[in-house]
């Protein structure tokens, strides 16, 4: 490969990046379903075709962006659980990262349009499982002095729960917002541990 392959390479990741940081920003404005290719190009100072040239269709984008927003997540994740204290403030962090900030939450958006809307290509299908099953397998290591054997089963459980509890809040309905999603999650949580 030369110098020139690799500049070539770099340069089309800075604008997929740059379309995707667009897509991103413009999804935290509009909402996931109201955002049109135009609208991402606008912000990523690019013609809709020459988005299109890297994203073959509004889907890939959303998906795309989802991917990075989780992606993201994973290193903040990680990262909480490398600066806790103990298992439990890990735990703690988790499931605040874990669930939405409220109804509008771009990440849980994204989440719901992908699924009324699954990728088509199995390798995608399979990254966006890796990404949420890493959530399960970092639970559980967290779990496992608590509820051996079955961590896992556990931390299975308990993402179940938060997915469930997530639903509600993006719902808005009164009384069901964040706060109440984080003490819900931590009620099924000192269960799931009993």
């Amino acid at each position: 490969m030369t110098t020139r392959d690799d500049a070539t390479r770099g340069a089309k990741v800075a604008v997929r990046d740059r379309v995707l940081r667009a897509a991103l920003a413009a999804f935290e404005d509009k909402g996931p379903d109201r955002v049109r290719v135009q609208d991402i190009a606008s912000r990523a100072g690019m013609s809709s075709g020459h988005v299109l040239y890297y994203f073959r269709d509004r889907d890939r984008i959303l998906i795309s962006t989802l991917l990075l927003s989780e992606e993201s997540l994973a290193e903040r994740r990680d990262r909480a659980v490398r600066r806790a204290s103990d298992a439990a403030a890990a735990l703690d962090q988790l499931t605040r990262l874990y669930l939405p900030t409220g109804p509008r939450d771009v990440r849980w958006a994204l989440w719901a349009q992908v699924l009324a809307r699954p990728p088509e290509d199995i390798a995608t299908r399979d990254r966006l499982q890796e990404l949420a099953n890493a959530w399960t397998l970092c639970i559980a290591a967290l779990l496992q002095p608590a509820s051996p054997p079955d961590g896992l089963a556990a931390a299975s459980l308990y993402c179940h729960l938060m997915d469930g509890l997530a639903m509600e809040v993006l719902l808005g309905a009164s009384g069901h917002g964040r706060a109440w999603a984080v003490r819900e999650a931590a009620a099924g949580l000192a269960a799931l541990a009993r």
